[in-house]
């Protein structure tokens, strides 16, 4: 394989009109080379050949912007970077969250209890983030679920990248505010 894709701009225009072959080039070229160094990121193969389609999945749902892409290995590693990057701090939530209520717990519960107890709290945090205004809502989504940059966000809601930090800050806010009304502490 050589190490630059031939015709690249060439094949990204053609994506651009939905060409599925030239899709499938660039998928065939990048995907040995996105996978280890996803699985490096996350030190898990099935983690990262889901963060590898997903970043080709976007390629194909941007398609139509493919004249904002300079260097498509360059935008391809990014993406495949935070996508990884946005599964670490999740895990490392989640580890923390089961942390907090490991210790908030009797040291005789059973684990079948832990469990549902770990459950519940996540459920909490999906209600606080229900409850939020839409457009927080949307901003936190985006930001936490979907890894998108506070550019990013802004560009896609027509929004300034001031008015989506604020969104995040108050979001974050009253999530906290609202879980630890009912009795938890956990870090966000």
């Amino acid at each position: 394989m050589s190490e630059k894709l031939v015709n690249e701009k060439e094949l990204l225009a053609c994506v651009g009109q939905s060409d599925e072959r030239a899709f499938e080039k660039i998928v065939h070229h990048y995907f040995p080379r996105l996978l280890p160094f996803t699985t490096n990121i996350t030190k898990n193969r099935a983690v990262a050949e889901e963060i590898v389609q997903e970043v080709f999945l976007r390629l194909w749902q941007h398609r139509h912007e493919h004249e904002r892409i300079y260097h498509l290995g360059s935008w391809l590693f990014t993406i495949a970077s935070n996508l990884s990057l946005t599964y670490l701090k999740k895990m490392a939530v989640e580890g923390k969250l089961l942390k907090v209520l490991q210790n908030s717990q009797e040291s005789n519960r059973s684990e079948t209890e832990e469990r549902l107890q770990f459950k519940e709290s996540g459920l909490l945090i999906h209600e606080a983030i229900n409850r939020l205004p839409p457009q927080q809502q949307q901003v936190y989504r985006m930001s936490r679920y979907e890894g998108l940059s506070t550019p990013e966000i802004a560009e896609r809601l027509q929004l300034s990248p001031n008015t989506v930090k604020n969104h995040l800050v108050r979001a974050l806010q009253t999530i906290r505010s609202f879980i630890r009304t009912a009795g938890f502490t956990i870090l966000l």
